[in-house]
Formats: C-alpha cells, structure tokens, sequence
C-alpha cells in the first residue's frame, strides 16, 4: 500500500514538471540620459532633485549631468542627449535646418533678476544713459529685457547701453569691478551679490513679461520614447517635491549643488523663486507658451516669420 502511494506521488511530481511554465520576461536594462548645461541655478532645483532622490532609479535609466562653457549640438548618435537652456535655441535651430525639439520645461516664468549698484528703487526711465549687464545676445532674458525697456518708452541700444558679449560665469565679476550700473542675472548669484552689498535686486523679468517659459530641455530629434517619458515623470516628481518642501528644507538638500553657497543663500532665493511662480506643476508644454515665446522673438526681430510650433515639439508617446 505504501509502496503503491510512493508511485503515484512521483508520477504525479513527473506530470507537474511537464506542465507549461510561465516565462517571465527579463527587465529592460535601465536607459541612459545625459544632461547637458552650461550653469547652475536654483531654477533647475527640480533637476537636481531628480539626482537627489533617486527618481531617475525609480523611472528606470540613469541620468548625467555634463557641464560645459557652450552649447554643441551634436550630430545623431546612439547615445541620448538633453540640453538644459532656452527655447530660444530650438526657433533658431529651426531656421537654420537644424532637427531640435523641445521634451519638456522647467520654468514656467523666468528667473532674472535686474540689480542695481543702489538700494534705492530706480523707475525705467531712470535708466537712461545708464549701462546693463545683460544675459547675451540673443537670448531669451535679453530680448525679454528688451521688450520691456521698449515697453517703458526706452530703445536699446541708443537711450542705455546693453553689455552682452561677457560669458555668464564672468558676468558677476564684471559687475563688481565696477562695471554698468545694473546687471541682469539668476538666483543664486543675485542674493550672493546682494550679500557682498555690490548689487541690490529692483525688478525681475517675471513681473515685466508674464508667462515667460524660459528653461527648456531640448534634444536632437532622435526619438527615445519610453526614456522620454521616463525622464518626464521623474522630472514632475522633482517639481512635485520642490512645490511641497519649505525653502529651508530644499536649501538642506540643495547645498551640495551649489558649493560656492551657504543655505541661508539658497534660502533667499528659493523664496524669491517661489513668490514669482517660477516652477511649473507639470513639465509639459503647451500651444500657447510656444506662442508667447514666438511672438517675442517676433517682436525683437530675432524671428522674420511664425514658424509651425508643433514642428517645435517631440512626439508624445
């Protein structure tokens, strides 16, 4: 009887072993992205966050950060690239035959600040005759600023001097040697400039021109559909964080970002940041903040005619 059960149990393990198994498919190897700037800043706290956390790891690929003196936009190659800068960069590539596209935004209003050498408040006007540090030609903050002196009866150019032929990183020394009486620049330069008492902030691009996307994250136009939209959703829990955390405890973290700051530096400026409106609740872009930022490049002669926006864009997956 034993013996009978002892059979009968083996040829019933003998049948279970032949039954069908269910493969389970092997992981995707993580993706590979890597990020190209030429600054730091506190707008690109979310970035940083992105690092921070760990929420590359969670969206599955492994993100890079490459820092460089200026933008090379790189002729297609397997491996996939994002720029961090201005839409500005994706009209102009359009206009020259070059395959750009935008993939998603970090700032959905802009993050320069106008100092002056005096604490005291200094109306548009006033600026006659005077000299600014400008952000470079061409880009986005300067055509903005231009907008904005044109708006308030001033031509540049002619009624003040623009300096915008100084690279970013030497545009602060500049200003402290003594140069111009006002100087365009980000956060966290401008709170440290402000603590050196050379420059004290009077207006900001973002109550001049509302609405101002001005960080982008560009790419060649190859397509890396499911990194891209692993990358996205990293990003909004990057946004998400810095919309739930206090200044005080985004500066904790964001330190080791900015090693010539102290967090009570960052502190000043992740509140400015804040108060303007300068992140955005989602990284995706729409119709109309192409058309905002269009209809400037328009306005400052930079563009000679619309361009087809959704040309602009990378195909969502």
């Amino acid at each position: 009887m034993r013996t009978r059960f002892l059979l009968l149990l083996l040829c019933c393990l003998i049948l279970i072993g032949c039954l069908p198994r269910k493969m389970t498919p092997p992981e995707k190897p993580p993706g590979k992205i890597t990020l190209i700037y030429t600054q730091d800043s506190l707008l690109y706290l979310p970035l940083y966050a992105v690092l921070k956390k760990n929420y590359d790891k969670k969206h599955n690929f492994n993100l890079k950060l490459q820092k460089v003196d200026t933008f090379t936009f790189s002729e297609e190659t397997a491996e996939h690239l994002l720029y961090l800068g201005g839409p500005e960069e994706v009209f102009y590539g359009y206009q020259q035959e070059k395959k750009l596209g935008i993939l998603s935004k970090i700032a959905a209003q802009s993050g320069h600040l106008l100092l002056s050498r005096s604490s005291q408040e200094t109306s548009w006007p006033e600026m006659k005759n005077r000299v600014i540090i400008s952000a470079g030609s061409g880009k986005l903050a300067s055509l903005a600023l231009e907008y904005t002196l044109r708006k308030h009866n001033l031509k540049p150019f002619l009624d003040l001097h623009l300096i915008n032929n100084l690279p970013e990183k030497l545009r602060p020394a500049v200003f402290q040697s003594g140069s111009g009486q006002f100087i365009l620049i980000e956060e966290p330069e401008a709170t440290l400039l402000e603590q050196a008492k050379a420059g004290f902030v009077i207006k900001s691009i973002a109550q001049e021109v509302n609405n101002l996307p001005t960080v982008f994250f560009t790419t060649k136009k190859q397509y890396f559909p499911e990194t891209d939209q692993a990358f996205n959703l990293a990003l909004q829990a990057g946004l998400e964080l810095i919309a739930q955390q206090t200044p005080e405890e985004i500066a904790n973290w964001a330190v080791e970002f900015f090693p010539g700051s102290s967090e009570k530096t960052l502190i000043r400026g992740i509140c400015r940041y804040k108060t303007l409106g300068c992140w955005p609740t989602t990284p995706e872009i729409t119709s109309q903040e192409l058309k905002v930022i269009q209809q400037l490049l328009l306005e400052t002669k930079e563009l000679t005619a619309p361009l087809p926006l959704a040309e602009l864009l990378l195909p969502k997956s």
